[in-house]
């Protein structure tokens, strides 16, 4: 009997432990989330966490519950303490899902400001029905795989150095269809197509009509720098493991928009083979993907790109996510190396950001840019809010969709809460730029 009551008190004291171990995890968590979105655990925390908290909070009040009755049952003080600290982790867990009213209300306002009656009558039929649903979020957005193909590993660039490669989304049919190019993210130094740059997104669209180009343009090897200046790139780099290919040649900010640049012009010669409108081009990226993404919308017209993209081709709009718009050049001179090219380093700055690009672009295709407000690495405030104010204040047509509570990366989880809004005011405004063209 001493045996079996040793045993029972053992495994009294394991799930006390994991109990008690658990909360903490969380509570540190929940700060992070909460205060500290801009350290690097905080935006890697803002990332992921929104998405699986609801999933996680049965596990918090189940070990409040067996704190409490195992430990505190008769102490009202450490009740109280218990039960504190367990509200505090659930305030973390359902802020982002609280606030999805607000943030459907401020993009909803923004649409019928920049669309009014066009977008009232917009026939929906064939889209997402609502911002966000419960079902789909458990369950996944309805994709009808039948409606498109795939073909992976296209080469469409051989520098004597790296081969680049583009994946197709062809929907069913003759075409010509109206065209998104996506551009991943990763800093610059990490990232590739398909896995990397939700693919979900692109089949999402090709299901919806859309011809989808998802590309490589190559990255920057932070290994080339100086090592006081390589430090933060490289642990950057380091997070991308195995899903970025392993490249020969180190490419700038220069050198990448020049790929992508190369991309639309082989687009452009063959955009009977690959049923492409090229009358009707959407690019859409994310983070440093965005921030590439950015110099296409504005730069296609722009005479500081003269002969960088395709002549033939008309860019309906931008499809911003996190993107990266505005860096000055700091007294590290961190980016120096990165932004490089045949202009002095001041002009490149000007060149490669969109802040001080729109400024001298006389045409601006509509922008649509997709933001948390938790996002500690491209910040909300200066990268995302900052520039959609500046836009308008120029006169040009922008739309800043606000993801509240919500981190960088925020639609990798493509059927969570982020990813739904984004998919459904993305999907109204390529919609509405094809109807007013």
């Amino acid at each position: 009997m001493e045996i079996i009551a040793d045993g029972k008190r053992v495994l009294r004291f394991m799930i006390l432990f994991l109990c008690y171990l658990w909360l903490g995890i969380l509570s540190v968590v929940t700060i992070l989330y909460l205060f500290l979105e801009s350290s690097t655990l905080g935006w890697l925390i803002a990332m992921f966490y929104p998405s699986i908290a609801p999933m996680l909070f049965i596990l918090v009040v189940g070990c409040g519950f067996i704190i409490i009755r195992f430990s505190f049952l008769s102490k009202k003080r450490e009740i109280f303490l218990v039960s504190i600290v367990c509200t505090f982790i659930f305030i973390g867990m359902i802020l982002p899902y609280a606030a999805i009213p607000l943030g459907i209300s401020d993009a909803e306002s923004q649409m019928q400001e920049v669309y009014g009656e066009l977008y009232d009558n917009l026939d929906t039929t064939g889209m997402k029905q609502v911002p966000y649903s419960l079902y789909d979020d458990l369950y996944g957005l309805s994709i009808d795989g039948t409606t498109y193909s795939v073909q992976y590993d296209i080469p469409y660039l051989d520098n004597g150095d790296d081969t680049l490669y583009f994946d197709w989304y062809c929907p069913v049919g003759e075409g010509p269809f109206p065209v998104i190019i996506t551009i991943h993210g990763g800093a610059w130094v990490i990232g590739n197509k398909g896995f990397s740059n939700i693919p979900l997104f692109n089949h999402y669209f090709a299901s919806k009509g859309y011809a989808i180009f998802d590309i490589q343009y190559g990255l920057f090897d932070p290994d080339t720098l100086p090592e006081d200046q390589s430090t933060a790139l490289s642990s950057f780099a380091n997070l991308g493991f195995d899903i970025s290919p392993n490249y020969n040649r180190s490419y700038t900010m220069e050198a990448q928009i020049e790929n992508v640049g190369e991309f639309t012009k082989v687009l452009e010669l063959n955009r009977s083979k690959y049923k492409a409108d090229i009358d009707h081009v959407f690019v859409a990226g994310r983070s440093a993907g965005g921030h590439l993404a950015s110099l296409v919308t504005l730069g296609y017209k722009n005479p500081l790109y003269e002969g960088n993209f395709s002549t033939g081709m008309k860019i309906e709009g931008g499809i911003w996510y996190y993107p990266v718009t505005n860096v000055t050049r700091g007294s590290s001179g961190l980016f120096d190396a990165l932004v490089k090219g045949d202009l002095p380093i001041e002009d490149q700055y000007t060149k490669l950001f969109a802040a001080n690009l729109i400024t001298n672009s006389s045409v601006v295709p509509p922008i649509m840019i997709l933001h948390g407000s938790k996002d500690g690495l491209a910040d909300y405030e200066t990268q995302g809010l900052s520039f959609y104010e500046y836009a308008l204040s120029l006169g040009d047509k922008c739309i800043l969709v606000t993801i509240p509570w919500a981190g960088h990366g925020f639609d990798y989880d493509f059927n969570g809460f982020g990813g739904q809004i984004s998919t459904y005011y993305v999907e109204r405004f390529m919609a509405l730029e094809l109807l007013e063209d």
